[in-house]
């Protein structure tokens, strides 16, 4: 026993021994793996006797408030690292002893992050060559925070905003893939102003957490690619009204990039900011060349806010592609000024619908068309809305066409609220029809300048035509929902609901007989 107890305190004495923080020295050239260039203190006094690469739990801090440039090299193929403070003007950056050597990798197992300092601060991890030659990037990192807290906790006159950077737009790499265990976390909710932006020249980023926007004062947190990327992540979340966040491609380029939502069955993240092609300022329309797609492609539930402050003509152009393929996307962009609402919506399944972060206020999606392949619409908030009285509600809007691709079926209409729960028709002072001719009482919840590959042959009266061959309802309980589109000169078409009384048993029974009779007539008839 004696001898296990001994034996335990050894390792963890090992153990302890290898976890320090160690800060970077002058040396603005030197290898991230020379222990000459590392120090046990911010003073950079005590010099330590290994480099924070060496294994362990130490912390690489590279710290300064001097302005010119500083800068370690990382040569080898694999660098392990466990926590790195990168901040000020420091930069990691690979050389050429990299060059022509396949993939290289570099793993920061804990955090990387960039604090707050008293200065304006740009740090960033990326490469500095100065020859021919190529190579792919692996980087894998436990979390990234960047202007969540302030450097140490210390007090300064000023505190200067932040930008980092990871990647390169030099071409030389053929490749860079980031990968995150957990979240990515953007501005921290300080009282002091300070902005905040990711810049990412990666071609890849997968984030297996949430990427998460808080705001330092009432300055701004940003996200931005520099290189077409593919982001995909386990949800995206910022819930301060005062929002000033935005995710987007470099202002000025002509990147297309795509922002896959993997959300997990039973998350439901909120984000209150813009997602735009480059940048929510851009007056001229006309220069903006990016852009940024969304696929939901995840079995939770995401809704998107678009917002910055109390503006209510944000110049953010969204042109490109929403597609639904899995889950429940919810989103409103009515405070996008309306020429840079171009986005087109395609749906493959799950649901979309329209919705403001407030559920008791009416949200609006508009798209410049739609094409509908499998999935459906859903409705959260006719409770919510009184819709029933005030007929305000939900509504998702098309400028140009609404395609329903051929043999695609019916378009599923899901009323039951963000809980799941059906809407019960019979817990409300509503009047329902006894029967869907009867119907006196219709909401609009969806508009099109033009339909394509939609059944308008049930002609019901001028400019009014039967939709339920193409739409059937799913959350309601004790009634039925009736679909009708309703032509408008000049207004395109209103996609329509009302609701009447579950049929009586003899009434279904005599309609069926109708049905029968008439198949058994069209048959005589051939």
């Amino acid at each position: 026993m004696k001898k296990t107890t001994l034996f335990l305190f050894a390792i963890c004495s090992a153990a302890m021994s290898y976890s320090a923080d160690k800060w970077f020295g002058d040396d603005r050239n030197s290898q991230i793996t020379d222990p000459t260039n590392w120090y046990l203190d911010e003073e950079r006094t005590i010099q330590a006797d290994s480099a924070p690469t060496s294994g362990g739990q130490d912390t690489a801090i590279m710290y300064s408030e001097k302005t010119d440039w500083r800068g370690v090299y990382l040569s080898q193929t694999d660098t392990y690292l466990y926590n790195v403070v990168i901040t000020g003007n420091h930069h990691m950056n690979f050389g050429d002893d990299v060059l022509d050597k396949g993939k290289v990798y570099i793993d920061i197992t804990g955090e990387l992050s960039s604090p707050i300092i008293g200065k304006q601060s740009n740090p960033e991890i990326g490469t500095s060559f100065g020859k021919d030659g190529e190579v792919a990037v692996e980087m894998h990192v436990g979390e990234i925070n960047v202007g969540t807290e302030i450097y140490r906790n210390k007090t300064f006159s000023y505190y200067g905003g932040m930008e980092f950077k990871i990647g390169t737009p030099d071409n030389r790499i053929t490749d860079w893939n980031l990968l995150v265990d957990r979240d990515i976390r953007i501005g921290g909710g300080l009282y002091e102003y300070a902005g905040c932006v990711l810049n990412l020249y990666v071609d890849k980023l997968s984030v297996n957490g949430v990427l998460r926007f808080d705001r330092n004062g009432s300055s701004y947190s940003n996200m931005f690619f520099s290189r077409s990327a593919t982001f995909e992540v386990g949800g995206i979340d910022a819930t301060n009204i005062a929002s000033n966040f935005t995710l987007h491609n470099s202002q000025g380029s002509s990147l297309n990039s795509t922002i896959v939502l993997k959300n997990a069955a039973g998350s439901d993240y909120q984000f209150i900011g813009v997602i735009a092609d480059d940048g929510n300022n851009r007056p001229n329309i006309s220069e903006v060349k990016a852009v940024m797609n969304v696929t939901m492609d995840g079995e939770g539930v995401q809704r998107i806010f678009n917002a910055k402050d109390d503006a209510t003509d944000i110049l953010g152009r969204q042109s490109g592609t929403y597609t639904v393929k899995n889950g429940r996307l919810i989103m409103d962009n009515s405070r996008i000024a309306a020429d840079y609402r171009q986005a087109k919506l395609s749906m493959e399944g799950g649901k979309f619908g329209a919705g403001h972060y407030d559920s008791s206020q009416t949200g609006t999606a508009y798209f410049k068309t739609a094409n509908f392949k499998s999935g459906g619409f859903a409705y959260e908030n006719f409770v919510n809305h009184n819709t029933f009285e005030t007929s305000s509600n939900d509504k998702i809007i098309i400028t140009e066409v609404f395609t329903k691709t051929e043999g695609s079926g019916k378009i599923s209409i899901d009323f039951s609220d963000a809980s799941g729960n059906a809407l019960n028709l019979a817990e409300y002072n509503y009047a329902l029809a006894e029967s869907a001719e009867s119907i006196e009482i219709w909401t609009e919840i969806l508009t099109a300048s033009e339909l394509s590959g939609f059944n308008l042959e049930k002609r019901l009266s001028d400019g009014v035509y039967d939709a339920n061959d193409d739409f059937v309802a799913e959350g309601i309980a004790n009634g039925i929902a009736v679909f009708k589109w309703v032509e408008s000169l000049g207004n395109g078409y209103s996609l329509q609901v009302g609701f009447a009384q579950v049929p009586e048993p003899e009434s279904v029974a005599v309609i069926f007989s109708a049905v029968i009779l008439a198949i058994a007539m069209r048959r005589k008839m051939k």
